[in-house]
């Protein structure tokens, strides 16, 4: 598997509107953030910033702004990504070890280690501390040694300690509390900072051996290194890699940080990491992924779990179509189209397996194939004319959702709503036609202007 210079070179040379080098200093400390909202309406392109007020690494920004760039990750367009997704992982492709690479080019052991030379960013003034947003973290289980690549936020406490707030639902957190059930002091990890973008993406699936979807994500397998403190293997040419540990009985304070729901957050697992090792690369470059409801945090956390509910729905009802999952809606929303001209009532149906499948969504709207669920003026022209509110609004009692939803009264519990904006039954009988143009002259016209 190439890397993330590959990956931004290739980017550079042939998206270079979507690639803007800023050779300006700036702090660490919100200014990167402030550049980055400059930019979000302007294409949302990458952001690599030469020089860091402090520090001699340069930071590269959003590189997964963008839901056509994450698309073109996985050789996809956004209309076909999940049917991509599902054609690449069918198997796996198992990874490949080796005894070295360019992630063991410097090396820093213990009194030697400090994190201080990583210009981890405060992003916002109500943010707890410095966070690293872009590391992956990797695992054993304690027992079978299972293979997980996660998330956690790592807020940076001292020169060899992270704060961490693990996902309570994630296999991380089911590691780690079998490690502390079996009375270990820690759980060894590793974090990885800066490797190609599409083992980012198979970190945010939340399932296990992600090495091998990666290697099937891009078509070559990962070369995977020892570390040199624990037995966590790591990519060989990543840039930076911090190897340490979870420990089981120690908690301290950690965040408040702003999440994907764009609001702030307190809540926390309060875990600690302690960092035993560094290793990076000659001239390492740091990535960071911008927090809160930015278009990055949200379509790298939501595409490669989205995924795996659009197979289910495939699976279970053939007459789905589309689905999408905007990201103004913060994981909340999701917009399905459904074939139903044979099987009045399936979009229902669809709808509620969908709830089912994914416990974030609390809203769902439906609409016919002839929608584009990417277009949203097309989606709410739908919601205005093929729905009533009186029979197309169906509500649903209150499940456990998602816990960062600040709309709920008691967090994690949530209700939910579906609105069907497909075609209302008495069409069928009635004369309702949407004006079209013949598609000869649809397909010269965009001949023409290609």
């Amino acid at each position: 598997m190439k890397d993330m210079r590959h990956y931004l070179e290739d980017l550079r040379q042939n998206y270079p509107e979507e690639f803007v080098k800023i050779s300006e200093p700036v702090s660490h400390e919100y200014e990167i953030t402030a550049v980055w909202k400059m930019f979000e309406r302007k294409g949302n392109p990458v952001l690599f910033f030469e020089k860091v007020h402090g520090y001699d690494m340069p930071v590269v920004a959003n590189i997964f702004g963008s839901r056509a760039r994450v698309a073109r990750m996985i050789g996809s367009d956004v209309w076909n990504f999940y049917d991509k997704w599902l054609e690449r992982t069918r198997a796996g492709v198992e990874p490949e070890y080796v005894s070295t690479g360019p992630v063991k080019e410097v090396k820093y052991f213990s009194n030697d280690v400090d994190l201080s030379i990583l210009p981890a960013l405060k992003f916002f003034v109500e943010d707890g501390g410095r966070y690293i947003t872009a590391g992956i973290v990797v695992a054993n289980h304690p027992e079978t040694g299972e293979v997980n690549l996660s998330y956690a936020r790592l807020m940076v406490k001292d020169r060899n300690k992270l704060g961490v707030s693990i996902h309570s639902r994630g296999n991380l957190w089911r590691y780690f509390n079998r490690a502390t059930e079996l009375g270990r002091p820690w759980l060894n990890v590793a974090v990885i900072i800066g490797c190609h973008p599409t083992l980012y993406l198979a970190a945010a699936t939340r399932t296990t051996d992600e090495y091998k979807l990666a290697g099937a994500l891009c078509s070559e397998p990962v070369k995977l290194v020892k570390c040199e403190t624990n037995e966590v293997y790591v990519p060989y040419n990543a840039e930076i890699v911090l190897e340490g540990r979870i420990l089981t009985n120690v908690y301290e304070d950690e965040g408040p940080f702003s999440e994907y729901t764009g609001y702030v957050s307190g809540r926390s697992t309060r875990n600690v990491m302690a960092i035993d090792c560094i290793t990076h690369r000659m001239n390492p470059i740091f990535q960071t992924i911008i927090p809160t409801n930015s278009s990055e945090h949200l379509l790298l956390g939501g595409l490669p779990m989205q995924a795996n509910v659009y197979k289910k729905l495939k699976e279970s009802i053939p007459e789905v179509r589309s689905i999408n999952f905007p990201v103004w809606g913060t994981h909340l929303v999701a917009i399905l189209s459904v074939d139903k001209e044979w099987k009045e009532g399936v979009q229902i149906r669809a709808a509620m397996l969908l709830m089912g499948a994914n416990p974030y969504v609390k809203y769902v709207i439906l609409v016919d194939d002839d929608i584009d669920v990417f277009d949203e003026m097309q989606v709410l022209w739908a919601v205005a004319t093929r729905s009533q509110p009186d029979r197309c609004i169906h509500l649903f009692p209150i499940t456990d959702g998602n816990m960062l939803d600040p709309s709920q009264e008691k967090a994690g519990f949530t209700s939910r709503a579906v609105i069907d904006a497909t075609s209302p039954p008495h069409w069928k009988n009635a004369q309702v036609n949407v004006p079209s143009l013949p598609r000869d002259v649809v397909e010269k016209v965009q001949k023409m202007f290609k």
